[in-house]
């Protein structure tokens, strides 16, 4: 839900070409400009396909691999001259293969007989799907208290999607929205503060989270953003490449098929990851990103409904590597 949050504090508020600002000229030959000719585009359509991979991560006694593809599809489009509307889809698939002793040798205080949880845990096939609208309705352009030119707008959203194992498509179903205030001074700031809530569709319980995001530029080469539960550094070396640095936390959750006895059980996997990479603008209707990294600290945890945690293990350090590729239309 705090990915969703930031997506939606990072909705235009005024001019959408503000993310096309160029940089002076650098001296790195081939990268000083794109490769490929430019095309006459509007960026209202963004499609963005990714892959992480985390290769035999050290858990317990065993390993853990990880393989994520997900397709990220963004629409956005000025309804009137104070108003940003936002359609936003992802779909992702989790896909972890066990190697060893990961889960030990206890299924802490399941009932039943005692049962190996490596055998009932198994491999895991993770799905995810996210529709979402988001909006930014601009309250005023002319207020000047902090900065000449400075705009404030009400940010919101909403959304519906799931998280599920294999086919059991509406174990995982559940909405939620978020609500805040954006402020922001063209080319060089944006701030963005609020509350989200999500909640499953088979349970009317509510959870509450803080939305925060931050878009610092303060030179034309240098920009500072919020990541998940982190931050992100980048450094524009030319107008067609940049490169960046990172750390934050994420945590990717999912609701499991039954395991007899068991029934209402879910996944965690929370990570700390340290990154850097580069972004390279072949055109200005396709980029490529690539970023590589440690995990420093990784827990994941098995959970039921009413048992409450009954696996949790913490991983050791372990490498991984992205790649992402954006189209602009």
């Amino acid at each position: 839900m705090f990915a969703l949050s930031l997506a939606v504090a990072s909705v235009a508020l005024a001019d959408p070409s503000a993310s096309g600002e160029g940089t002076g000229p650098g001296e790195l030959g081939f990268l000083e400009t794109p490769p490929f000719p430019d095309l006459p585009i509007s960026e209202a359509l963004r499609i963005r396909l990714g892959t992480l991979i985390a290769p035999d991560a050290p858990v317990g006694s065993g390993e853990v691999t990880l393989v994520r593809p997900e397709l990220n599809l963004r629409a956005t489009w000025p309804a009137r001259d104070d108003l940003v509307l936002r359609l936003a889809l992802r779909l992702a698939e989790s896909d972890y293969t066990v190697h060893g002793d990961v889960w030990g040798s206890s299924l802490g205080a399941a009932p039943g007989p005692s049962v190996d949880p490596d055998a009932l845990i198994g491999d895991l096939d993770l799905h995810s799907v996210r529709l979402a609208l988001e909006g930014a309705y601009r309250l005023s352009n002319s207020t000047n208290w902090l900065a000449e030119g400075e705009q404030w707008a009400v940010i919101g959203s909403l959304y519906g999607g799931s998280r599920w194992e294999d086919r059991d498509f509406h174990h995982g179903l559940e909405t939620g929205g978020a609500l805040g205030v954006g402020y922001e001074i063209p080319k060089r700031l944006r701030v963005a503060l609020g509350i989200s809530l999500r909640t499953p569709i088979d349970n009317a319980g509510l959870s509450l989270g803080p939305l925060i995001s931050l878009r610092w530029r303060p030179t034309d080469r240098f920009t500072l953003r919020t990541r998940d539960l982190g931050l992100q550094a980048e450094y524009a070396l030319t107008p067609a490449f940049g490169v960046l640095i990172a750390g934050f936390r994420s945590s990717d959750t999912h609701r499991l098929d039954q395991r007899d006895p068991l029934r209402d059980l879910t996944f965690r996997d929370r990570q700390v990851r340290l990154a850097s990479g580069f972004d390279w603008t072949l055109a200005n209707w396709l980029h490529l990103e690539l970023e590589g990294g440690a995990i420093v600290d990784r827990h994941l945890r098995i959970k039921d409904e009413d048992l409450g945690t009954l696996l949790s293990r913490h991983g050791d350090p372990s490498g991984y590597c992205e790649v992402r590729l954006e189209f602009r239309l």
